[in-house]
């Protein structure tokens, strides 16, 4: 047997370790699609009286062209007024920003804005909610990008899971694209939202009651985030690092589908590949920082490091040989002579992969035309995670090896189309 032999059966095998484990949590939604049917009706029926106080953080730095919506939003919730405090938190914005927020704050009692001091802002999400968190009058903690616009029950749904199991600390609300039509990118990650919730938050749920964080519309009791030091600044993704400390304490995070909030999505290539990088920077970041853990805490810890894995450290790198060993064997260079019915595993392993999206799609009564760009992405969107990750890596690498920080790549907002 070659070293190409060897090679392509390795990354035949890492492919194929990651489609089961998504294959298995694909069953795992469906069956957590079943346990919530009416939880939500039966939730708004009995609703706790007084509801406790909550303080909504909106991290803004240069978010003119999104704000407004954001606020207006806010202003809707279906929450006790006396018992809501929405906290914009700007963190140095040149645009629009501040004075978009202080025209609501002055209609609005609800709605406040708090000013970072100059000097103390700059350095990234975590950094600004944790500054926001020292005006925070609220019991509970929810956190919304500045590019959302929930649904006015969403808050309210979120607050009455949270206080209704003892076991969790946090709860975090589905997240669907607003701007899904503006451009083939979007209709695309609108696609993968959805297959990424139903599958790695709702399967994970109901198998292993586990699910993490996801950035936005989340909701967490504040006494545990201040018992846990607030969020780590130097992370790029606040909302995994922080899943993994409370995995620590021994509780858990529910996702809840039926809090929804809307959300814009990169419109362009450019944009997408910044903010993903900066995503997988993150993750990379929290395995390294906590690749001890999983022998101590095999669960949750242990669990959750197995997905990063599965996904960064197998899946991607044995997609991009998989490509390689075909890109040699066409051009003649090196050809494997494994044999075996490599072509039929893989027609399967598309329809296994279609299927799953089709699946999701299906709960969430999408477009038709959704189904076909879901078959499609397999060999186009999914494909740019391989460019993804090879950014990320290097930049990983890069401050590694000179000791620095990793920088906070802001994602650039769009006016939407109407």
């Amino acid at each position: 047997m070659t070293t190409i032999d060897v090679i392509f059966i390795l990354s035949f095998v890492g492919i194929w370790l990651a489609q089961f484990f998504w294959l298995v949590l694909s069953f795992g939604a469906f069956g957590y699609m079943r346990s919530v049917e009416g939880e939500r009706e039966k939730l708004l029926a009995q609703m706790p009286d007084p509801m406790p106080a909550v303080t909504v953080l909106i991290p803004a730095h240069n978010e003119a062209l999104v704000i407004e919506e954001t606020l207006a939003a806010m202003t809707r919730l279906d929450y006790p007024p006396e018992q809501l405090q929405v906290l914009l938190v700007n963190d140095g914005s040149t645009d629009e920003t501040g004075a978009i927020g202080e025209r609501f704050a002055a209609g609005h009692p609800t709605i406040e804005v708090m000013n970072v001091p100059k000097g103390m802002g700059g350095k990234g999400k975590s950094r600004t909610l944790n500054i926001g968190m020292s005006q925070a009058r609220g019991e509970l903690i929810a956190v919304f990008d500045a590019d959302n616009t929930p649904e006015p029950e969403c808050l309210r749904l979120l607050v009455g899971v949270l206080i209704a199991d003892p076991s969790l600390v946090a709860v975090n609300g589905k997240v669907r694209t607003r701007n899904w039509n503006d451009s083939w990118l979007t209709r695309f990650v609108a696609i993968e939202f959805v297959y990424f919730q139903w599958l790695f938050q709702a399967g994970r749920w109901y198998w292993f009651r586990l699910s993490t964080l996801m950035g936005t519309n989340y909701v967490i009791w504040r006494d545990a985030l201040e018992m846990l030091g607030g969020f780590d600044e130097k992370s790029l993704v606040d909302d995994t690092e922080m899943s993994l400390r409370i995995f620590l304490g021994k509780r858990r995070i529910r996702w809840v589908p039926f809090a929804v909030t809307w959300e814009q999505e990169p419109d362009t290539l450019k944009v997408w590949m910044k903010q993903r990088s900066r995503w997988t920077q993150g993750n990379l970041y929290v395995t390294f920082k906590y690749f001890r853990l999983p022998i101590a805490h095999p669960m949750p810890i242990g669990l959750e490091m197995l997905a990063n894995l599965l996904s960064y450290i197998v899946f991607l790198p044995a997609l991009l040989i998989s490509h390689v060993v075909f890109v040699l064997g066409i051009l003649q260079i090196a050809g494997t002579e494994v044999s075996g019915p490599f072509s039929i595993l893989w027609v399967i392993s598309f329809l296994a992969y279609t299927l799953q999206m089709w699946f999701a799609l299906n709960i969430e009564r999408e477009r038709p035309s959704s189904y076909l760009l879901a078959a499609l992405s397999y060999v186009t969107y999914a494909q740019l995670f391989i460019p993804v990750t090879i950014m990320a890596v290097n930049r990983t690498v890069r401050a590694m090896v000179l000791r620095q920080d990793m920088k906070w790549d802001k994602t650039q907002r769009t006016k939407e189309k109407s």
